[in-house]
């Protein structure tokens, strides 16, 4: 990392010194210096005279223009002398946004260098008009820009609503007159304040900061890649191929599943159970089920360039720039989309994890959102939508039948029962004209499971359980309509329940029909007097629920961090607009 330059001029002064200087300290010691040069190099230079360029200058209505105006254009960035070290430290802080996954050039920061270095080196000497020019491009620059770093470093860079329309509707925090108040109040004399205090302090934020530095270190070509054919074979334990063994165990050994060794190729010829417990490691970190085979899926994991983390890392430091209006309670639920997993958060406990479902990438994408869970539904029906009816079971009774009644499903026509056995599906061409509802009766192989858990949303989506256990251990989990099915839907629901006791516990477990677990549960049941929970569960407190998309998170309560693969596209989105932009604020 190069140093600033007013730092260099600065030590000097800093090694004669008998004590600490503070930021402000060194700051007038380094304008004594620079403003005898300034003198030197610009004796005619007059304030007013850069005081009336600057009225000519911010004559517009947009915001910094609006600030210049309101301090009868007073000066930010040059006083009765050129303040370098101040423009030093915003650039500083401007090129140190690389850090933050940033473009430096986001803010203009070549523009306000260039104009720095040539004032500096008496390149308006000859010129005293082409100077104020300089100077007020250089407040319009250097303003425009602080302020597009800390709206950014505080809010995030992209504007959310354009670049995800329907897909984000989670309300989020934005700049508004308070926020420019603060920043423009502390811009002119608490500058180092303003810039450090906007600062990201979560503490996933400062781990993504480290990936993306580490991967940084590394070129694309650190890594060995595994030469794949699409007919890739599935490797198991003890399968003999030393070619792929040794370059899955070199890959492991780049990002720490795998301790370093001196000779891979030699070691690793086999698929040895140590080998097997890092790619398991890797799966793991990357949201993969473990697994007992190695087949494509894991090795074109394995095969994606540093390039790959590189930009999750910056797509996901910019998701954690974003401020929701409601802040983090004690205890909440996050179902993280893209990592297909449910966190269920309480202060004291370890946080209850499980896999979950989530809608298809391209046609029932499940909505972000915020809400609060109020009420569970045990033993649901399923009142199907009408674009399932339409889309799907329309033709699938034109196939069968049957189906409805296999599938336990009643119909109705105008909110009249109708027998399935009398209707002549041949007569209906028209899925759009189909004229019945469909209702799935409570009980086993109901779609929704035995556990519905209810929010208030738009989009007509809960949390269910499925009988649909199978898919809860897929790698791709993107296979709803939009609901997040839900892996452990008894323990999610006596999280959610203010009674906290086995006996509790084991009713909700007899009120689906499913076998009781405490000694004392039995006991009850035995006894007959083990009594069922009626079907609808009001919380006596709603619990928070945010239904949000990260490829790069944490587990509270853990320190590590997890990856995921982009299901829906978001990071490439996120991505794509960071390196449109410019500024902000024109």
């Amino acid at each position: 990392m190069k140093i600033a330059g007013y730092f260099l001029l600065l030590i000097p002064f800093l090694l004669i010194s008998c004590g600490s200087k503070s930021m402000n300290d060194i700051h007038s010691v380094s304008d004594v210096f620079h403003k005898s040069q300034f003198q030197t190099l610009y004796p005619g230079f007059k304030q007013e005279e850069l005081t009336n360029s600057m009225q000519k200058f911010f004559s517009d209505t947009n915001l910094i223009s609006k600030y210049y105006k309101a301090n009868q254009h007073a000066t930010v960035w040059v006083k009765d002398t050129f303040e370098v070290a101040k423009i030093d430290t915003l650039l500083y802080y401007l090129k140190n946004s690389t850090e933050h996954g940033l473009n430096p050039d986001f803010f203009e920061t070549k523009a306000i260098q260039a104009i720095r270095d040539s004032v500096m080196n008496g390149s308006y000497s000859s010129s005293i008009s082409s100077l104020y020019a300089a100077l007020v491009q250089l407040e319009n620059k250097a303003t425009r820009s602080t302020h597009n770093y800390v709206s950014g470093m505080n809010y995030g860079f992209i504007d959310q609503k354009k670049t995800f329309a329907k897909d984000y509707t989670i309300p989020l925090q934005q700049p508004d007159s308070v926020f420019n108040e603060f920043v423009f109040a502390n811009i002119g004399s608490r500058l180092v304040y303003l810039l450090s205090e906007v600062q990201p302090k979560d503490s996933v934020y400062a781990q993504i900061q480290k990936e993306l530095k580490y991967y940084r270190a590394f070129p694309d070509s650190a890594f060995e890649i595994i030469p794949v054919k699409k007919e890739t074979k599935n490797y198991k334990l003890n399968d003999s191929d030393p070619k792929i063994m040794s370059l899955i165990a070199k890959r492991l050994m780049v990002t720490g599943e795998l301790p370093k060794a001196q000779n891979p190729d030699s070691i690793y010829k086999t698929l040895t159970p140590e080998l097997m417990a890092a790619i398991n490691i890797f799966r793991n970190n990357n949201s993969y089920p473990e697994d007992e085979e190695v087949g494509k899926v894991t090795i074109d994991a394995l095969n994606r360039p540093m390039s790959y983390y590189e930009n999750k890392a910056v797509a996901n430091l910019e998701r954690y720039r974003w401020k929701r209006q409601t802040a983090l309670p004690k205890k909440y639920v996050l179902a993280n989309v893209a990592a297909f997993r449910l966190m269920a958060v309480e202060p004291g406990q370890k946080t209850l994890t499980m896999n979950v479902c989530v809608g298809k990438a391209f046609t029932n994408q499940t909505p972000l959102l915020e809400s609060e869970i109020y009420y569970i539904n045990l033993n649901p029906t399923w009142g199907v939508p009408r674009s399932i009816i339409e889309k799907e079971m329309y033709y699938s009774v034109k196939r069968d039948p049957n189906y409805f009644k296999r599938n336990r499903m009643q119909i109705t026509h105008n909110g009249k029962s109708v027998n399935a056995d009398t209707v002549n599906w041949s007569r209906y061409t028209d899925p759009k004209r189909f004229p019945f509802a469909v209702r799935q009766d409570a009980g086993d192989g109901n779609s929704l499971g035995r556990i519905k858990f209810m929010f208030d949303n738009p989009f007509s989506v809960y949390l269910h359980d499925t009988p649909s256990k199978r898919a809860l251990t897929y790698k791709n989990r993107a296979v709803s309509h939009g609901c997040v099915r839900i892996q452990k839907p008894m323990d999610f629901a006596f999280f959610c329940l203010a009674e906290k006791d086995s006996v509790y516990y084991d009713r909700i477990r007899y009120s689906v029909d499913q076998p009781v677990l405490s000694q004392k549960g039995k006991e009850l049941q035995k006894q007959g007097k083990l009594t069922k929970l009626p079907n609808i569960l009001n919380l006596e407190e709603r619990i928070p629920l945010f239904i949000d998309y990260f490829t790069m998170y944490a587990i509270p309560g853990e320190d590590k961090l997890y990856y995921a693969d982009d299901v829906y596209g978001f990071d490439d989105k996120i991505n794509k607009e960071l390196k449109k932009i410019l500024f902000l604020y024109k």
